[in-house]
């Protein structure tokens, strides 16, 4: 799932005529409105890392949606309250609109410049591919979680008589991240899940559907689509993945330390030492 934090952003005039999902005013594909508020999936996907927003879909949209509203809805409330002339709100947003900034530079300067060649990402997998093997078994699975026994159960008979596994996720289970997909929550070893859900897929073969398993969190019906042994060879686009991660990380991370140093020497940076709070200039960086 993507991961999305409080949502500084505030839209434009948003006087767009249009909505559910129409071309407003040349702004973009609108999501929300929040009395004069308007968010487009254009704006809100600059809220997400570069790498991720493309991928902005089903369940994070929602739930990234659903997190603006409610910050527009409180947000409304403080200006009724006249809060935009706190001294609070006023050094929050003068910060976050810096790091905003400051995150922008970063992305066109070093991750748009920064790119790992398909050559590489290949020259290390060819190296090194024989490590790549799994250390211990590895399930992937769909479920569909429910709140009582009675539910599972009703669910499960369905099922036995023919009705659409993943469609059936997507319409009752209570996990909206894996429903969206049809209740797939990827590959996982025993040690990552709750351990009723692991005792249930030890038992059972690929393509089998489970009766319901009860955990910590409800109630499950379980579909077991993939097993991989102990000491398999991993996946090659998987580990390409992993090494395209690892290469981008330690380039950019790099890249990122002398592109900061160059511009700290180019500043006049101060700091003063504050005795009452007991703070010093660190040794390094006078």
């Amino acid at each position: 799932m993507l991961a999305l934090g409080a949502l500084m952003f505030y839209s434009c005039d948003g006087k767009s005529e249009s909505a559910g999902g129409n071309k407003g005013n040349g702004k973009g594909t609108i999501l929300a409105r929040v009395n004069d508020q308007v968010l487009t999936y254009e704006e809100l996907q600059y809220q997400f890392p570069a790498e991720v927003r493309d991928k902005l879909r089903g369940s994070d949209l929602q739930e990234a949606v659903e997190t603006w509203i409610n910050t527009m809805v409180v947000a409304e409330k403080g200006r009724q309250m006249g809060l935009e002339k706190d001294p609070a709100v006023r050094a929050a947003i003068e910060y976050r609109k810096a790091d905003a900034i400051a995150r922008r530079v970063l992305e066109l300067e070093i991750s748009n410049k920064t790119q790992v060649s398909p050559y590489e990402i290949d020259s290390v997998y060819q190296a090194e591919k024989d490590s790549y093997r799994l250390d211990q078994d590895r399930f992937r699975a769909s479920h569909i979680l429910v709140g009582s026994m009675d539910e599972a159960e009703a669910i499960y008979n369905r099922i036995k008589k023919g009705d659409d596994f993943a469609q059936l996720a997507a319409d009752y289970s209570t996990d909206r991240q894996s429903a969206a997909s049809g209740g797939d929550i990827g590959f996982f070893t025993g040690d990552q899940i709750d351990p009723e859900f692991a005792r249930a897929l030890k038992g059972m073969q690929v393509g089998e559907i489970s009766q319901p398993v009860k955990t910590n969190y409800g109630f499950h019906i379980i579909k077991l689509t993939d097993r991989q042994q102990a000491g398999s060879d991993l996946d090659s686009v998987e580990v390409k993945g992993r090494i395209a991660e690892i290469l981008t990380s330690t380039r950019q991370g790099q890249s990122y330390g002398l592109y900061l140093d160059s511009l700290k020497k180019a500043a006049n940076i101060e700091r003063y030492p504050v005795p009452e709070l007991e703070f010093q200039p660190r040794p390094d960086s006078l």
